[in-house]
């Protein structure tokens, strides 16, 4: 009888860490995809949504949503060039645009440093 409790804890204790692993990979699955991204953040040239959080003209919710695309970008695969140099350069974006949600000084300058659209095309697209 005490073997079967124990193989029913063993049981219940590896369930319950499989579904977190499985809730947690789910998390890092980015919801855009680098096409999508590059779309809704700096689709519309100087009115792009970058753009404005970068003036200092983008709402709460710009800065917001620019942080989210940023973070999907930083967990996604670019078709070339090394992970380690694509974790490098989307965690200095993101960084950067948490700094400008957090309203830091001199952040919308940081962030426009950051995105350098032509580095990273040149090495990752």
């Amino acid at each position: 009888m005490r073997t079967v409790k124990y193989c029913l804890a063993a049981t219940l204790a590896l369930g319950l860490l499989a579904n977190a692993l499985a809730l947690r990979a789910e998390d890092e699955k980015p919801k855009h995809t680098i096409k999508q991204i590059m779309k809704l953040a700096h689709g519309g040239g100087k009115n792009s949504l970058a753009s404005r959080v970068v003036m200092g003209n983008g709402t709460d919710a710009d800065k917001k949503m620019l942080v989210e695309l940023y973070s999907d970008l930083g967990k996604s695969t670019p078709k070339k060039g090394t992970p380690e140099g694509w974790k490098e350069k989307t965690d200095a974006v993101v960084k950067a645009a948490k700094d400008v949600e957090a309203g830091k000084a001199g952040a919308g300058a940081a962030l426009k440093q950051a995105i350098n659209c032509a580095g990273c095309h040149k090495e990752y697209k």
